[in-house]
C-alpha cells in the first residue's frame, strides 16, 4: 500500500510518542509492518519537515524537548535573553519563530543563548508560555 505523506507523518510521530523510533531504519521498519513502504530518503525528509531531531533515546518532537532546553529567561526591555545548554539555542530559536507570536518580533540564535526581540512588554507573557508548555 502506498500511504499519502499525511498518514506517514501520522504514523511517524506516533512512533516518535510511544518512543519506538530509534533510528530511520527502524521507522521504516515500523512503518513496512504498517503495510507502508517508504525509502529511507523519503523518511529522512518526513524527519526534517516534522521537526524532528535525533537525541540518545532515539528521534524526538524538536517541540517536545524545547521544555527540557530552557535553562532561564530573562527580560532586558525590549528583549528576552534565554539560555539553553551548549548547541541547542538554534532549536529552541526556530520554535519561538515558527509559533509566530505576534509580539516577537523575531530571534538571533547563537550556541547557547537566544535573543527575542519583543515588540511590547507583554510578549513575554506569551514566551513564556509557549517555552514552559511546549510539546
Amino acid at each position: 500500500m502506498t500511504a499519502t505523506k499525511a498518514e506517514r507523518h501520522s504514523a511517524i510521530l506516533e512512533l516518535v510518542t510511544h518512543g519506538s523510533a530509534h533510528t530511520q531504519h527502524a521507522i521504516a521498519a515500523a512503518l513496512a509492518r504498517r503495510g507502508m513502504r517508504a525509502t529511507q530518503a523519503t523518511i529522512s525528509r518526513d524527519i526534517q519537515e516534522l521537526g524532528l531531531v535525533r537525541s540518545g533515546s532515539g528521534y524526538r518532537s524538536s517541540s517536545g524537548l524545547v521544555r527540557e532546553l530552557v535553562l532561564s529567561v530573562e527580560f532586558i526591555d525590549p528583549m528576552a535573553v534565554i539560555r539553553t545548554p551548549p548547541g541547542t539555542a538554534n532549536l529552541v530559536a526556530r520554535r519561538i519563530d515558527e509559533a509566530a507570536l505576534p509580539g516577537i518580533a523575531g530571534t538571533v540564535a547563537g550556541d547557547d543563548t537566544i535573543i527575542a526581540v519583543l515588540r511590547k512588554r507583554s510578549a513575554g507573557r506569551a514566551l513564556k508560555e509557549l517555552l514552559a508548555n511546549a510539546g
